[in-house]
Parts: C-alpha cells; structure tokens; sequence
C-alpha cells in the first residue's frame, strides 16, 4: 500500500516581499537626475535671452549689454504614507518576512509613484514651469513626425537637443503606431535594463527619437496626451546646460526616505464611538522631502493634445 499524506511531509514555502500584483511602469527613474540642495530651496538666477555682442570698428564705442535678471525659486514638497502593524503579528510574523521591513518597501515604492504622478500635474508639475512658447499644442488632431520634430527643436539648453523624452506608455505606442504608418521601423538605441534572471544590468534597446531616449512613466495622465523633451541634469557651470533635475534636501545625501516610528497605534474609536484608544503595536511614517527644478526654461518642451492609438478591439 503506497504511503498516504505524503503532503504532509513537506512545508509550504512562502516567499520573501509582498509582490505588487500590478507594478506601474517608471522606468523614467532609470535617467532621472538628482541633486542636493543645501537649504529649504533652490534659486536659480535667470536673464532674458541674450543678444549678440557688437562688432566694432577700431577704436569705436560699443553699446553696454547688461543682462535682466530675476529669480525663479523651487521649493520641496512632503511625500509621505504610513502604515501600523498590532504588536501580536509583530512578536510572532517574523520570518520570512520582517513585516515592518516589508511594509517599508511598499511604503517607499508609493512614494515615487506619488513623485512620478505630480510631474504631469498642470498646477504642480513640469507643465508649471515650461516656457509657454515652448508648448506645441496638436489642437486634437494627430500625432505626426513632424509635431514631434517641432517640439523637440525647442529644447535649446545643453547641447541644443534633449536627453530624455518622457510619456506615458500610451504616448509611446501612439509614436510606434505612426512610424508603421508610415513605413518606417519605430526608432530604438542602446540601453541597459536590469535583468532579473541574472541579477544585473544588461544591454539591451529602448524606444527612442532622434537618438534620444524615450522612457515611460505611466504615473501620467493617459487621458491627458502629453510629451515631455527634456535636457536632463545640472553641471553647476556658466554655460548653457542648467536643465531639469529632480532635488532634495543635502542631509539626506541620497537616502531619500524618512522613517519615524512610535509605539502603540491611535484608533480614534477604539474604545467606543468617539472614544479614543491606544493599542499595542507600531505605527511608521515614511516620507521623502523632494521637488523638481529647471534651471534653464530652454530644457524643457512639451507635445500635447494629440489623439492617441485606439486599444485592440476598439
């Protein structure tokens, strides 16, 4: 007679992490600049475009050329989530999951798609800050070659063209879709992407125009059709090349997230309606003090209002 229960003999492995089920693509952070700021803000000096110097004859008297100069200031915004864990689970759920350090990966990862949202906002992100002149507005009608050419002139900073191209991936297969349209093999350049099978980074294409990256941020509105030309990084120089980059604060040199924990978790109710009660446990706060600036309005242009590629099936 064969052995019976054999199932009982073997244990069920449980793995490490909480896997998000659906992730969000931002591979936009894979060339995202950033920069730290010694003080509650970032100042950046500008003047009007400049006009050319004189050519004199000898010994003849030039006009003064001074520049007009103001300020533009960017500020840091608080990104922060929270979460409590009972202290029961705490003394007995430990492996192999630490679940304060689980729920802190999660926490971290709500924090820059909070980041990578608020760059598409009109009031709050990149779009507050273009140079109006800058902003090529398809007015509903298609995406075309030609709207993507234009807008990718005004970028002017840096070496006169952009970096990084940004959209949401909707955008993105809108520009394939065109390009087989039109005959032509959508556009691809060498990148490295992160290859989880060996565990490092590895070569491989990416979508591009013009020979600059183009990388997704699906935190953008895909309702809102919008593409963003960007001169990416800041080489503190006297040149033309003071472009888009991401800020925080010098102190935290890098290690971007906060983490503040208390003992025993507030349950407004806990006691009854309107009763408060502390209950045993943890409770933490993460948060990521950050911002956004542009040193040059040169470095930034932007493709909107265009119709975008109908999905499969209609």
């Amino acid at each position: 007679m064969p052995l019976t229960n054999a199932d009982l003999l073997a244990d069920d492995i449980v793995a490490r992490w909480i896997v998000e089920n659906s992730p969000i693509k931002v591979p936009f952070y894979q060339a995202w600049f950033w920069q730290n700021v010694a003080g509650k803000s970032l100042i950046y000096p500008r003047t009007t475009q400049l006009a050319q110097a004189a050519v004199i004859a000898a010994c003849g008297a030039p006009t003064e050329q001074l520049p007009t100069v103001s300020q533009v200031e960017f500020t840091f915004k608080e990104f922060i989530t929270h979460y409590s864990v009972c202290a029961v689970d705490l003394d007995r759920f430990q492996h192999p999951n630490n679940l304060d350090a689980v729920l802190f990966a999660l926490a971290k990862i709500r924090i820059l798609y909070a980041y990578a949202s608020i760059l598409g906002d009109a009031l709050q992100g990149l779009p507050s800050l273009a140079d109006p002149a800058r902003i090529v507005a398809a007015g509903g009608g298609p995406l075309t070659l030609d709207c993507l050419d234009q807008a990718y002139e005004l970028v002017s900073a840096g070496t006169g063209r952009p970096n990084l191209i940004m959209s949401h991936s909707l955008m993105l297969r809108t520009y394939r879709s065109i390009c087989r349209a039109a005959g032509l093999v959508p556009e691809r350049v060498d990148w490295m992407w992160y290859n989880p099978a060996t565990r490092r980074m590895e070569e491989g294409k990416v979508d591009a125009f013009n020979g600059t990256v183009w990388l997704a941020n699906d935190m953008l509105d895909d309702g809102n059709p919008q593409i963003f030309f960007m001169m990416i990084g800041d080489d503190g120089g006297a040149g033309p090349t003071r472009g888009i980059t991401g800020i925080v604060p010098t102190a935290k040199d890098r290690n971007f997230f906060n983490k503040r924990t208390v003992n025993g978790i507030f349950v407004p109710d806990g006691g009854g309606p309107g009763v408060p009660q502390m209950q045993a446990g943890e409770e933490t706060w993460v948060s990521m003090p950050a911002g956004f600036a542009l040193g040059s309005q040169g470095a930034l242009s932007i493709l909107q209002e265009f119709a975008t590629v109908a999905a499969c099936g209609g």
